[in-house]
């Protein structure tokens, strides 16, 4: 042997210990465990323990490989004691041959060595798996106890790697044992050094008939009482002490596991409640399926009357007297919007002038319309917009009617917490309940001990004055989470709503939330728009929120207010938790929503809530409030945990109050293949691969460039020299289309993850690609886009708005730097229906697995018409603000200009408009009530919901 010192090298050398008994094909998995580790110094020794073994070649992937043979049997202590005298390592580690290491292993227990010097071994946690290599019970990975280690073994032999200074200790395995060698030998480790404990699992501990634990059944009582013997007599008297105080404490264990029992016992009860929920969902299937078919021969008689009113009308459009009445028509348009421009300006004769003027600047409808819709916009306010289309109180007592006429329509609890309330405010919180349309509610209030002799009197005086009022006094302040849950046991009905004690609803809040469940059985939680109530009691904020958005929760409690959860969920979360006080709406939001599919999660685009500015309520500032910040990070942090991800939870870079979620990247991070299409214009071309060597810190990459006919001698010479550097350059010919460019490129790139890129991109943020790459490995995403910037610092796009200039376009054109949006929304990331092409990740499986761009859409709209067809799939598209990069478009696309362009522009708008005309009409990511003609995020005038009046 070879003396050697830990020392001499670094990394220090470790020699892998391998008795093989000849199992060839086991020994290879071990052996090939070995090549995967990321550490870099191994030498591997494998001792023959039978005669005849086969040769072994002399390196196994990068690492020397030794084979010690013998020409009789070797005892497997034998075996173990001659690898030691053979290795030349500083670090050891036995490897069984039916055993394997994970990637990994060596690099964190060498890790864990180095740190500790003084100690002589480590270890970390080992799975057993069975025969065919499966999971079979829980990890071995139990802290290090050396009172526990004199009972028995805490570590699989090769869970350990140990310096060989050991061996100079006098440590070896005891030939005189047929079984539990390691044990012991850990023991005698354990006389010089206690054990450095690496928590995690890293290997698998193989568990089979012929093992030899199984193999030598019969003698393992025995040889517990060897090991025992052995060692019995070099106890301390503190050790022998303290295996009789755990002696003593088998009564406290047994005590322990009775209340185990106990406690399984409840949870079966709680099971046999689950199953009878179980069936009465059932149930309701049935009921519902038959209120499908019910609904489906009606829809096949409505498809019947459709093709009939279809055939009547394409004989009205082949008539010579509708192209005749054409110009009427546009005309009827335009007298439609009549009303609204005169409330707008408030005078006819101005109406009609700038109605002369808008339509002398436009070619068609779509432009006059935005016209108009800006200027109703710029002249229309808030308190315009409710008057002119809110339901009319004159509607109220038809809804009432309504609702009378519904079968078991639910009873709504409203929850409502107070402590110390303005009489005033809270007289006018309970009067929103009482003014209710809707009649079946119950509202639950809980007094968190207020000092306040008023609220007190005001409470009584209610409850008494209604039965569907009840009230419970609190004796002692438990904040508003405990006051909340003491509210909520008062609650009865199928559905519980939030209400603070000094805000109000909206008198048809219950109303539309009652016709939410019926209509939705399956709704689990509901929510709706809100605004705000101003200190003179105007409204004003209006929160015009989108349907469901995870990424946008993750930043933003998008949900409260107006909140309305099923009680039974409730019941099982139990309730409201202390001490996230000031976000526990946010934490409640957050469980509720783990235990619902995304389609039980239901929004009523209206505003039923209005949330009083007063000092001290986060509605004013978050900063009124500054805990309530910690606890939604906290609350963040563990949904995040309940789903099994470790991600970084931090306030949002340009809004504190919310949000940002870094989830990790992978390790080995994948391969992404950076695709850019060019043409010409080589100085761009430079300006986007420089900045993406020169700034991006992920890796690994490749660079595609797929060039469409380039002819400009500079741009040939620099696709050469690109060449050259590595980056890969496809040459297309043909006709341009860039969905063809796209997925050929696509095909032959290499990476497990794609990144298309327009060549007028230049990266800001060094971390984008671990960004995007982030989000776009996580479950259930398809396509993940990121912000561009002009190169005037104007925001280009922050996502992409189904339904804007007929087709789609960008959130907050031209929006300044440190404006954050429609309520963060150009800040924060989100889920969005659709995400720009100028710079999109997107999983190579995915891309492939939607078939990749339609090349019917050469030009433009192909990555709309993909991600449109990612969240038919069922997959979310997501849009971050963290990756940031200018875009100079017109260097991607240039003008249509001529008619050629034109022309391509205007099929491509009537494919996707034929294609997606309900998905462009509604855009989930979007709300009904913001304009598609006016600037995205605007009052639509009318909003595109349903009129009740």
């Amino acid at each position: 042997m070879i003396p050697s010192s830990e020392n001499e090298c670094f990394p220090p050398l470790v020699s892998i210990l391998i008795r093989s008994i000849n199992r060839l094909p086991l020994l290879q998995q071990a052996l090939a465990s070995v090549v995967q580790q990321s550490y870099s110094r191994i030498e591997i020794l494998v001792v023959a323990a039978v005669p005849d073994h086969p040769v072994m070649p002399a390196a196994c992937g990068p690492h020397p490989l030794h084979l010690i043979s013998s020409d009789c049997p070797r005892h497997r202590c034998r075996a173990a004691n001659v690898a030691i005298d053979a290795a030349n390592g500083s670090y050891l580690l036995f490897l069984d041959d039916d055993d394997w290491l994970l990637p990994g292993h060596l690099e964190k227990l060498a890790a864990a060595l180095m740190e500790a010097p003084d100690l002589l071994a480590a270890y970390t946690g080992v799975q057993p798996v069975d025969e065919d290599g499966q999971p079979k019970g829980g990890p071995i990975d139990m802290p290090f106890d050396a009172l526990r280690l004199l009972a028995g073994n805490l570590m699989p032999l090769h869970a350990v790697l140990f310096r060989r200074q050991v061996i100079d200790l006098g440590c070896r395995f005891d030939e005189n044992l047929d079984l539990f060698e390691d044990w012991d030998f850990w023991l005698q480790i354990a006389c010089h050094s206690r054990f450095v404990h690496v928590p995690g699992v890293s290997a698998c501990y193989r568990i089979h008939a012929s093992s030899g634990v199984h193999a030598m059944v019969p003698s393992v009582g025995p040889a517990y009482a060897r090991i025992y013997g052995k060692w019995r007599h070099l106890w301390s008297e503190g050790q022998l002490a303290g295996i009789m105080a755990q002696v003593w404490n088998y009564p406290e264990l047994q005590e322990r596991i009775t209340e185990q029992q106990e406690h399984m016992t409840g949870q079966q009860v709680l099971i046999t409640e689950q199953r009878n929920r179980i069936t009465e969902q059932q149930r309701l299937i049935i009921r519902l399926e038959d209120r499908i078919s019910a609904l489906q021969l009606q829809l096949r008689r409505q498809d019947q009357l459709l093709d009939e009113r279809k055939k009547h009308i394409e004989a009205i459009w082949r008539s010579s007297s509708w192209r005749v009445t054409r110009p009427l028509r546009g005309v009827s348009k335009v007298i439609a919007y009549l009303p609204l421009l005169n409330q707008a300006v408030r005078n006819p004769v101005r109406a009609w002038r700038f109605l002369r003027r808008a339509a002398g600047k436009t070619r068609d409808w779509a432009g006059l319309q935005q016209q108009l819709d800006g200027k109703i916009r710029a002249d229309g306010d808030y308190s315009t917009w409710i008057s002119r289309f809110e339901p009319a109180s004159e509607c109220y007592p038809r809804l009432r009617q309504i609702a009378d006429s519904w079968h078991q329509p639910p009873i709504i609890s409203v929850v409502m917490p107070t402590y110390n309330s303005d009489p005033e405010l809270l007289e006018a919180a309970i009067n929103s309940v009482l003014g209710q349309v809707y009649p079946h509610w119950q509202l639950c209030v809980a007094d968190d001990a207020s000092d306040s002799p008023g609220v007190k009197a005001l409470l009584e005086r209610h409850a008494a004055s209604d039965p569907r009022i009840q009230v419970v006094f609190r004796r002692v302040n438990g904040h508003i989470s405990a006051a909340s849950n003491s509210a909520l046991a008062l609650a009865s009905g199928d559905f519980v709503a939030l209400l603070d004690h000094d805000d109000l609803l909206h008198p048809l809040a219950l109303w539309f939330v009652a016709q939410c469940c019926i209509e939705r059985p399956d709704a689990g939680l509901i929510y709706t728009d809100e605004d705000k109530l101003s200190a003179d009691g105007q409204r004003c904020g209006p929160y015009f929120k989108c349907d469901f958005n995870y990424e946008l929760l993750l930043a933003q409690n998008m949900l409260s207010h107006l909140g309305c959860y099923r009680r039974s969920l409730l019941e099982e979360i139990g309730g409201f938790r202390e001490g996230f006080e000031g976000s526990q709406d946010y934490d409640l939001a957050l469980r509720v929503m783990e235990r619902l599919r995304p389609e039980q999660i239901v929004h009523i685009p209206r505003v039923l809530y209005h949330w009083r500015i007063v000092a001290g309520s986060t509605a004013s500032s978050m900063g009124e409030k500054p805990y309530a910040l910690t606890a939604a990070q906290r609350a963040l942090t563990e949904h995040l945990q309940r789903r099994g991800i470790t991600a970084e939870v931090m306030p949002a870079p340009e809004i504190s109050l919310h949000t940002r979620v870094r989830f990790p990247v992978p390790k080995p991070a994948p391969l992404v293949s950076i695709l850019i299409p060019t043409r010409d214009r080589a100085n761009l071309l430079r300006l986007c691969i420089d900045s993406i060597r020169e700034l991006t810190t992920y890796a690994p990459y490749e660079i595609i460039v797929i060039d469409h006919g380039s002819e400009d001698a500079d741009t040939l010479q620099w696709l050469d020299r690109f060449r050259q550097s590595g980056i890969r350059v496809f040459q297309e010919r043909g006709e341009f289309n860039f969905s063809r460019f796209t997925n050929q490129a696509a095909a032959q790139a290499r990476g497990k993850v794609l990144c298309l890129m327009n060549i007028g991109i230049e990266i800001i943020t060094p971390d984008w690609l671990e960004e995007m790459v982030s989000f776009a490995v996580q479950d259930g995403v398809g396509a993940v886009g990121t912000r561009l910037w002009h190169p005037d610092q104007r925001l280009q796009g922050g996502g992409v708005i189904l339904g804007l200039s007929g087709v789609a376009g960008p959130s907050f054109p031209n929006c300044e730097r440190g404006n954050i949006g429609y309520f963060g929304r150009a800040a924060l990331h989100q889920s969005l229906s659709a995400v720009a092409a100028a710079c999109m990740v997107v999983r190579k499986s995915v891309f492939e697995e939607m078939g990749g761009f339609d090349e019917r859409l050469a030009v433009t709209f192909n990555d709309v018409d993909f991600c449109l067809r990612l969240r038919q799939a069922g997959y979310r598209n997501v849009w971050t603000p963290y990756a940031e990069m200018r875009h100079d478009e017109s260097a991607s696309h240039g003008q249509e200009s001529t008619s050629e362009q034109q022309e391509c522009l205007a099929s491509e708008v009537a494919f996707m408009q034929d294609r997606w005309a309900d998905e462009l009409a509604a855009d989930p990511a979007y709300s009904p009530n913001l304009s598609l003609g006016a600037p995205a995020f605007s009052l639509a005038w009318p909003p595109r919901v349903a009129d009740l009046s």
